[in-house]
């Protein structure tokens, strides 16, 4: 009957390890991002200012997060923005569209990067915005890298030198599936009721003990 009383006190034990078995097994995944730069020349020229027209030049980056293995989002600088606005030419004055693109690598998986943006020039200021593009999809073995640009708009006077960062966000989700682990109220019922029956089974004892 011992032998019996220190087998559910065990089982009762081990049930409450598988408690905090998950809070345990996360462990850190490093995440590099880079990316190769771009430059743009010749933004809003109408063909009268080709000289001193607006540039835009993303410098290229290199950063690195760490994020739990369950996944985790986190933002970074993918690219150090310096907008140059310049002469455009007379009677430029309006919104004009533009794209770009540069390689982004993620834990060494390169794809390309698109982005959209607009140049807006008025009397006093030249304005440069970089809208939102689609998500990029990064695949490894045991999780998934999702990236999307944050919109960033830069203003300034002619002949200056502005600067801000293009950023994006990244999503990490994790591809393994965990094998099933009973949610903790369960656990935790079931260790109660072991606990509890190994108590009544030693009462028992006793009482024949006494007797």
């Amino acid at each position: 009957m011992l032998s019996r009383t220190r087998f559910v006190l065990s089982l009762a034990t081990f049930v409450m390890v598988l408690i905090l078995a998950p809070i345990a097994n996360a462990e850190p995944l490093q995440i590099i991002t880079q990316t190769t730069g771009f430059q743009l020349t010749g933004l809003g020229n109408n063909g009268t200012g080709s000289i001193n027209s607006d540039a835009l030049i993303g410098n290229q980056s290199l950063e690195s997060h760490t994020v739990d293995t369950a996944g985790g989002t986190f933002t970074t600088v993918l690219n150090p923005l310096t907008f140059l606005p310049g002469f455009t030419g007379f009677g430029s004055g309006g919104t004009y569209q533009f794209n770009f693109s540069q390689l982004i690598t993620v834990n060494g998986q390169t794809q390309i990067l698109s982005g959209v943006g607009s140049l807006t020039i008025s009397t006093f200021q030249d304005s440069i915005s970089i809208l939102s593009s689609e998500p990029l999809l990064f695949q490894f073995d045991t999780f998934a890298v999702s990236a999307s640009v944050l919109p960033v708009q830069i203003s300034g006077a002619d002949n200056g030198t502005y600067y801000d960062f293009l950023c994006a966000q990244f999503v990490v989700t994790s591809n393994v599936n965990p094998d099933p682990v009973p949610e903790p109220a369960t656990l935790l019922l079931l260790g109660t009721g072991l606990t509890g029956i190994a108590a009544k089974v030693r009462r028992r004892q006793k009482a024949k003990a006494e007797s």
